[in-house]
Formats: structure tokens, C-alpha cells, sequence
């Protein structure tokens, strides 16, 4: 199954905007995504989008099940089904699914995060039945058997091997997210899977959450391209109309309130990393807060490329470290929001960790420059139109803003909201969710520092 990022786009253009668009005084602003939505009687969401413009069809299935609905000791689950997906059903064989889809001509992916697992296919217009028939296939009477449990779980596991135990500063995420969210919320794992988890899943249990979960009232079809509306819509009821809808409400695991008064430290050991890191972490509110846009600004002008406050000073100025990065995660519950520096050599992390404080203190205490935040909004609003471009990236913006806000059109107000972000909500935000009391530091150390120790 390939692996590609199905939301890369985006990420692309963002990328290839900074190097010419930071010159740039104003971003066009692009047509609203002229959507339609429908429900049918089981449930399912429908969202269309018609686009004309190359004869083309995607098609995304997101279903409202992520880790976050993993319960203890389940941990990997929903990404253990974005495999299983691909496994057959009823009426398609094993792997046969991604074959079809390369018969086509066509693209396809799946990718699970902490709210929802999306599938997607992008095929000629043509055929628009196949990816239709396909999709609900796998929806209604997907192959849940003990072959396929067994192959996919030593896939996942593999994955994890790769990306957490044998990839330097492998486990920082995991660490980071133990640190910040308390044990019972359910965005204190990650959505990789825990191994103990998934060498403990047993069949019945993988049954049950795909029997809670996969159900057409818990899942939004975008479909944006080349058809027409109505004719799509009664494709759409062809082939999903019959599948029934939950016998019980969907399990949902409370989220615990926000409380953290004081400062948090945490301190791992890493036996592949090269050279310390030493970051600083904080708790967000939901994505559909009004301030998300003003932290994807902070984000930007702290920690986005080579011309990035923190780049500048750390790595470049101060010559304290080799990198300095970091992001912002907006989530469904409340997201993260985390920056880091990957120590130079003999450096010590304390210096490192101050010059990092220092760079939160700088935000919060003086006003940026209305030149550099005219930049990083150039740079973000540069990098959403440049990725509103494709059918894959329409139907993904469609989709995020359902799944956040409960309706698509919020993604016709993601550009107006960037655009209205001020110095004073810089300002604003940067006192009140990085105040001192609500920060988590956290330091990686090499192993070999953990043995120095002990003498």
C-alpha cells in the first residue's frame, strides 16, 4: 500500500511560497468553495463539490474515529483499520481495492490521526461508480478475520519500529504527549499504536471497535470534481444508502479540564540520539477556537524556517544549537502547541533551554514588527491558496472544517480569519497560553549521558 501524505499539497505550496511570496504585499483571494451538502438516512454526510476545471474525481470517506477513541489498553486500533481497509470484503479480494485504483490511472491513500481515519482516491471522472462501489464495499462488509488481524498488526508494528524505537528522537512525541495531557485524556497516546497493545489485540476486540465505529452515521463523504451534483447524489445514495446506521450510541471518552498551574519537567534518554534536545510544550484549545489562526501566526514567526525568530537566535546567532523547530496541532479536544532545539555539541541544555525562554518572553513582552507579521501571514495565506489548487486539497479543507467545526463552511473563512490576525493578538495569546505556569519543559538526553550520571 503506498504511503504518501495524502494533505502534502499544502505542504508544498507553503514551502514553495516562502521563497517568493514573502515579497509579496497581498495574496489573491480565491473563490469560496461553492459546496453542497446532503444526508442520508443512515446517517452519512455527504459533501459535493463541483469542479470542473480537469476530468477528475475525489473521493474521501473520513470517518469521526482517531486514537482518541481507543480505549486503555487498546491503543492502535484505528490505525490498525486504516490497513485492514485494504484487506477485502464481501465482494473485493484482498489488496484488490488498490489494484483497481491503479487500473484507473488513479491515486489513493489512508492516514489516521487523533480524530479521524480519511481513505481517498482521485480517478477520472469516468469512474466515479468504481471509487463509489469500492468505498462502500469496504464500509459495509469489510474481512475481519484472524489472517488478516495477524499481517496487519506485524505491519503496524513494523511502522512503529521504524518511526518510534529505531529512529533518533523517535519516542520525543510519545514523551511529549505523556507530559502535557494527563493519563486518562484521550490525546495522552499516539496515534502510532503502543506495541504491548497491539501484541495483546485479540480478534474479538478488533471486531468490536470496527462494529462501533465504521458506520455511515459516523463518517462524512466529500466528493469534488468533475460530475454533476445531482446525478452524483443518486450515485451516492446507489451505493450507500442501503448500509445501516449504528444500533448504539458511539463511545466517546471524556476529556479532562485543563488544569495545570505549575510547570512541568520530563527528562528521557534516547540510545540513538546524537546530541541533546531540549524543548517546551503547552496545551491548546479546541481548533475550532477563534484564536487557532492567531497560533498558526505565533508558529510561523517563531519557529517556520531558516528566517524564524528561533532559528536566527539559536542556531545562527547564538550558534547553541544544530536545529530549532517546532509547531502547532490543533485537535478536535485541544490541541499542542511545542517548540525544541537539538543542542550543538558541548553545549549546555540549560543555555539552550534559557534561549528558548527568552525567545517566549521576547513575543510576549514587545510587539512584533507589522513587517514580520505581514510576512508570516503572507507566508500562510500563500500556502492555503496555492493549496486549494487540486481536487484532493479542496475536498481536504471541506472535510478538516466538518470535522472540527461540525460544518464545511468553515473552510470558506480560514483566509478571512488569518487576514484579520493583529499584533495585539499576537501579543494577546502569547501572554495567556505561554505563561510560565502552564509550560512543560522537556529534555532528551543521549544514553550515554544517563551512565555519566550514575558514577
Amino acid at each position: 500500500m503506498k504511503r504518501l501524505n495524502s494533505l502534502g499539497v499544502m505542504t508544498i505550496g507553503a514551502l514553495a511560497m516562502s521563497a517568493m511570496g514573502a515579497q509579496a504585499q497581498q495574496s489573491p483571494i480565491p473563490p469560496k468553495l461553492n459546496y453542497q451538502q446532503t444526508k442520508l438516512t443512515n446517517g452519512l454526510k455527504i459533501v459535493t463539490l463541483e469542479d470542473h476545471k480537469s476530468p477528475v474525481v475525489t473521493l474521501q470517506i473520513w470517518y469521526h474515529v482517531g486514537s482518541k477513541d481507543e480505549a486503555v489498553g487498546k491503543a492502535g486500533f484505528a490505525h490498525l483499520f486504516e490497513h485492514l481497509m485494504f484487506k477485502g470484503s464481501k465482494n473485493i479480494p484482498p489488496e484488490a481495492h488498490a489494484k483497481y485504483i491503479e487500473q484507473l490511472g488513479g491515486d489513493y491513500n489512508a492516514n489516521t490521526y487523533f480524530d479521524r481515519t480519511l481513505y481517498y482516491e482521485t480517478v477520472p471522472s469516468n469512474a466515479l461508480d468504481r471509487v463509489l462501489y469500492l468505498e462502500a464495499e469496504r464500509m459495509s462488509s469489510l474481512v475481519i478475520d484472524a489472517a488478516n488481524l495477524k499481517s496487519e498488526r506485524d505491519v503496524v508494528k513494523e511502522e512503529h519500529r521504524l518511526g518510534v524505537e529505531n529512529s533518533p528522537y523517535g519516542q520525543l512525541f510519545e514523551n511529549v504527549q505523556a507530559l502535557v495531557f494527563p493519563k486518562t485524556h484521550p490525546y495522552a497516546h499516539t496515534t502510532i499504536g503502543i506495541m504491548a497493545d497491539l501484541d495483546s489485540a485479540a480478534l474479538e476486540d478488533v471486531k468490536a471497535f470496527h462494529a462501533m465505529y465504521y458506520k455511515p452515521d459516523n463518517a462524512t463523504l466529500v466528493l469534488a470534481g468533475d460530475f454533476e451534483t445531482p446525478a452524483a447524489i443518486e450515485k451516492i445514495k446507489k451505493y450507500f444508502g442501503s448500509i445501516e446506521k449504528s444500533n448504539a450510541p458511539f463511545t466517546r471518552y471524556p476529556v479532562p479540564e485543563d488544569d495545570q498551574k505549575e510547570a512541568r519537567r520530563g527528562t528521557y534518554y534516547d540510545k540513538l540520539a546524537p546530541l541533546p534536545a531540549v524543548g517546551m510544550a503547552f496545551r491548546l484549545p479546541p481548533a475550532n477556537d477563534p484564536d487557532t489562526p492567531v497560533f498558526a501566526v505565533i508558529s510561523q514567526i517563531l519557529s517556520a524556517g531558516n528566517s524564524s525568530r528561533l532559528t536566527r537566535s539559536i542556531v545562527r546567532d547564538k550558534q547553541l544549537a544544530a536545529q530549532a523547530s517546532g509547531g502547532q496541532l490543533s485537535l478536535k479536544l485541544g490541541g499542542l502547541f511545542f517548540f525544541f532545539a537539538i543542542a550543538n555539541a558541548g553545549k549546555n541544555t540549560a543555555e539552550v533551554e534559557k534561549a528558548l525562554q527568552e525567545q517566549i518572553e521576547l513575543i510576549q513582552k514587545e510587539p512584533v514588527s507589522e513587517a514580520e507579521l505581514q510576512k508570516a501571514k503572507n507566508i500562510l495565506l500563500n500556502g492555503k491558496i496555492f493549496g486549494s489548487l487540486s481536487t484532493e486539497a479542496k475536498a481536504s479543507q471541506l472535510g478538516q472544517a466538518d470535522l472540527d467545526y461540525g460544518t464545511p463552511e468553515e473552510a470558506n473563512k480560514e483566509i478571512e480569519a488569518l487576514s484579520k490576525v493583529t499584533i495585539a493578538d499576537v501579543q494577546r495569546v502569547a501572554k495567556t497560553c505561554f505563561a510560565q505556569t502552564r509550560t512543560n519543559y522537556f529534555t532528551v538526553l543521549p544514553e550515554s549521558m544517563k551512565k555519566k550520571e550514575g558514577k
